[in-house]
């Protein structure tokens, strides 16, 4: 396919289908060696606009739509195994279009993601994941809440439970993610979210079940970010076979929108070394 995509008036998308015939959109934009973005929760492949233009002259970026989200398709029955076969049909047909190993990045639950994809692929050339959360213990009550709102039909509701209750983000910084433009991106997104933070409180890890992960990875943390991220973060960083973490000293989980000029100077360097 041939169409523009949100991520910028350059994109043009091709779609991929996954190991249950579920298909992912892929937008493609920029010039240099093919790096796979793969969104979060509370987004969906628009979140990456700024990045990908910061990028966009030395890397070729492959924008995902996540299932359930976008221009992507869903299935009935939910696991983020399946979330993890998207990411791997993804990087092997972008590898099997550029003739190269692919580059991956991933951010909160799309890092999730990215990880598991990494243990099931040889594809992958370099990781980075910025602040993955499985196995994050969540506030008593929060999941309940965003799953009640959620299933009430009040989007706002139930991304406000996870902004506040989860992430503890102040009236300033929920006022200003209001007025981004991603704000309704947020809320379409919202029935999806509590199925994506009951397979993070649900996780647990076992023993080499990522040591299949051969690329070198960079492991992002912002260090304003609440503890319950750090605490999932650094249960990443362990379970990876010689991961690094590097903390972004003044920021919290949404770098990406606060200085994508930053961590796209931090994924170039990466990726290239």
């Amino acid at each position: 396919m041939n169409r523009k995509g949100a991520a910028g008036d350059r994109a043009t998308r091709f779609d991929v289908h996954s190991v249950d015939g579920t298909s992912i959109a892929v937008w493609v934009d920029g010039s240099g060696p093919p790096l796979v973005l793969v969104h979060g929760a509370l987004s969906d492949h628009t979140s990456y606009g700024v990045l990908v233009s910061e990028l966009r002259d030395t890397v070729t970026t492959f924008t995902v739509d996540r299932r359930g989200r976008g221009a992507s398709g869903d299935a009935p029955d939910y696991s983020i195994e399946r979330e993890f076969e998207d990411v791997a049909a993804v990087v092997n047909a972008v590898t099997a279009r550029t003739g190269s190993p692919v580059s991956l990045w991933g951010h909160s639950y799309g890092a999730n993601c990215v990880m598991g994809a990494a243990a099931l692929t040889h594809n992958v050339h370099r990781l980075v994941l910025y602040e993955p959360g499985l196995g994050t213990a969540y506030p008593a009550g929060s999941l309940e809440s965003a799953e009640e709102a959620a299933a009430a039909g009040d989007a706002e509701g139930a991304i406000l439970a996870v902004l506040v209750g989860v992430l503890g983000m102040t009236e300033e910084e929920v006022d200003a993610m209001r007025s981004s433009p991603l704000w309704p991106t947020r809320l379409a997104i919202a029935p999806t979210m509590p199925r994506e933070l009951r397979a993070e409180d649900d996780w647990v890890y076992v023993p080499g079940q990522f040591d299949g992960i051969e690329a070198p990875t960079l492991v992002l943390a912002g260090s304003e970010s609440p503890p319950v991220q750090d605490d999932a973060t650094r249960s990443a960083v362990a379970a990876i076979p010689g991961a690094q973490i590097r903390v972004l000293e003044g920021h919290g989980h949404f770098a990406i929108q606060t200085d994508p000029a930053m961590l796209a100077a931090l994924i170039r360097q990466f990726i290239s070394s």
